[in-house]
Parts: C-alpha cells; structure tokens; sequence
C-alpha cells in the first residue's frame, strides 16, 4: 500500500521510555524526560509488504504530524527503511557540503552526519515492554545490560504473561496470584542461570518489585487488569522530587496551555519574550507553592508537597505488599527438573492452575530460552 499521510500512526507506534538525563532544567526551554518510538516499515518480519516507501515530502510530513501530538518534554524517534528517500535526500545534502558553514571543521561535518543519521534510523528492540514507573524499569534494564537478547525477551515473557498481563479473564483471584508466584519462579531461573551475582541480585529486586504492581491490579468483570504504577521520579533523584511539568499539566492546565505555547514561540524564534516568560515562571511558584487542599499533620501542603506526599503513600503500598509464598524447594537446575519439581506444587495449589495450564507455560518458556 502506499503511504496515506492522513492515516492513524498507531500501527506505526513501537513505544517509550523515560530519558535517564533530566535536560536542561535550568534552560528556558522545556528538558525532554520521555521518548516517544516510531518505525514505519516497508515490509514485516516474514517479508510481507506492508507500505511502499514514502516520499521525502511524505516522510516530513508524517514526522510533523506525530511530533505535533506531544508535549515539549517528548522526543520523538522515527526509524525504518521506510523513511529511505529522506535520508537519502539529507546524505545527499550533507555529501554536497549543502548547509555547512564556510571552511567548518571536517570533524564537525561528520559529527553533524552522525546526528543526522541517529534521527532518522535508530535500531531498537520492539518486544521491550517498560515499565511506567522510571526507577524500577531502569533497574530492570540495568540488571540485563550484559545478558543475550533471548533472556531478555524471556523476562519480558514473564512480565507480559504472569507479572503484568493485560487480560485474565476466565481465571479466579487465587489463580492470577498463583501465576504472578509462578513467574516469579520463572524469573529465578533466568536469574541463577543467566545472570551474574550482581545482575541476577538487581534482576530479582526490579521483578519483584514489578510483582508488587501485579498483585496491586484491579480487575474489571471481563478480567482487563488496570495498574496504578506512579511514575516517580527521575533515576538518581530523591522520592520527594516532583517534575514541574507533570504538577503544572495536572493541577494547573490553563498555565501548562500557556507555558507550552510561549516555549512554542520561543522555540521557533520569537523575540522579546524575556520578561514574559519570567512573569509566568512567578506565577507557576506562586501557584505550585499555594495551597493545595490537603492537611497533613495540621499544615496545609503546597501542591509540591501533595505531590511528593501521594508519591510516598503509593511508594509505602507497593513496599509492604507481601509476595505470595505457593512454592517451595524449586529446582532450577534446567527446565525439566524446574517443571517437575513445580509439577505437583501448582496442581494443588490453592488457585490450582491446571495441567493444561502448567503444559502450555512450559513450552512458553523453552522457547523463550531458545537461543
């Protein structure tokens, strides 16, 4: 098919991630903490063709279209060989010195090319699943930094279909914990026979933790599972920071519509805006340091302070949760020693998953382990 530019870009859509640098905070533009994926194919992992290759005109505007959907603190990625004819037309420019500055630098040309290259072609692993909460999906990540792209898309196996499944419909309350125990087991596998010390320590901590969110869940009447996971804050900062972006956007809309827009004007080199961008900087303290409602120990709290208070609340949930104790004496030597010794153990189980049920998650996880 060929490429429609008024079309819904979801197909295209392959995720995102919090940004580990928080940006700069202290500049006058907004720092980018999350980055948004997107990889437009002309053909799927088995060679069928899904679209023809987009013009360069196409492709810009495609680009523009998405990129306008986000907030100022959102990078957008876009990659995949249906993109060819624009990366084409910018080597082309950047071959021809087209945009280069009188006698610049050769070492500064190629470093533009390199940046040139990253924006538009960037490889990434489409079955990583993330974590919203940052802190816990960068222990996650860490902890695998070394290991096979096998065992990794193994531990997102586990989170996927017993730690965080999106649908348990059909299953009881009982059963739903016994899978999260049981893909906790899974998950020691991975980690005494994949995994270093260290890593496999981090490893344990970071699945455990993403338990915790599972057993967390709501389930509606037709079993989809809703998860409260807070985003938290940014890796390396304390529990009590709050971004102000996020508080802005939630607590005071009308000033986040309004910040954006002047960063929008900046950005695309208005002048004189120096003295109003700083008399909306006051107004947003003002507001996000007033009063927000809520009383803790006789004190009114800023809207700062409910936000870091609510934070540690959810944070002291998921921390005293008590992961459930079904088995016992696992024994993780190789897969079939593993499902042996859980053989009997889920059978009479209190959820009592099912022989059917214990056949169709072995042969799930040998062929996750397929190298």
């Amino acid at each position: 098919m060929s490429m429609n530019i008024t079309q819904d870009y979801s197909q295209f859509y392959k995720g995102s991630e919090p940004l580990k640098t928080y940006g700069s905070g202290g500049g006058t533009l907004v720092p980018k903490d999350t980055l948004v994926r997107y990889e437009f194919r002309t053909t799927d992992e088995n060679g069928n063709r899904l679209m023809d290759p987009m013009t360069k005109e196409e492709a810009l505007q495609a680009m523009k279209e998405i990129s306008s959907q986000y907030g100022e603190n959102v990078m957008v990625e876009f990659s995949g060989d249906g993109l060819g004819a624009l990366r084409d037309s910018l080597m082309a420019q950047i071959n021809k010195g087209g945009g280069n500055l009188p006698g610049e630098d050769p070492a500064e040309k190629a470093r533009k090319q390199e940046l040139m290259e990253q924006s538009i072609v960037h490889l990434e692993n489409t079955h990583r699943r993330i974590i919203p909460n940052i802190q816990t999906n960068k222990q996650l990540y860490d902890s695998l930094e070394n290991a096979s792209e096998h065992i990794v898309k193994a531990a997102n196996g586990i989170i996927n279909n017993y730690l965080l499944p999106h649908d348990v419909s059909g299953m009881t309350e009982g059963q739903r914990r016994d899978a999260i125990a049981f893909g906790l087991e899974e998950a020691r596998y991975l980690a005494e026979n994949y995994l270093d010390g260290q890593h496999a320590s981090t490893f344990m901590s970071a699945m455990e933790t993403i338990a915790k969110y599972g057993l967390n869940g709501s389930v509606a009447e037709d079993g989809r599972v809703t998860y409260h996971i807070e985003q938290g804050p940014l890796a390396g900062a304390p529990d009590d920071y709050v971004r102000e972006s996020d508080l802005l956007k939630k607590k005071a809309p009308d000033l986040y519509k309004e910040l954006q827009d002047l960063n929008r004007r900046i950005a695309g080199g208005e002048t004189g805006w120096g003295q109003r961008f700083l008399d909306l900087q006051q107004r947003i303290t003002r507001t996000l340091n007033g009063p927000s409602g809520t009383v803790s120990g006789g004190k009114q709290l800023s809207y700062y302070e409910e936000a870091a208070a609510e934070y540690k609340s959810w944070k002291n949930t998921i921390n005293n949760t008590e992961l459930p104790s079904v088995f016992s004496n696992v024994d993780h030597t190789d897969t079939a020693s593993f499902f042996e010794s859980l053989h009997s153990q889920i059978l009479h189980s209190q959820g009592g998953l099912g022989m059917d049920w214990l056949n169709q998650a072995q042969l799930r996880f040998e062929r996750w382990l397929k190298a």
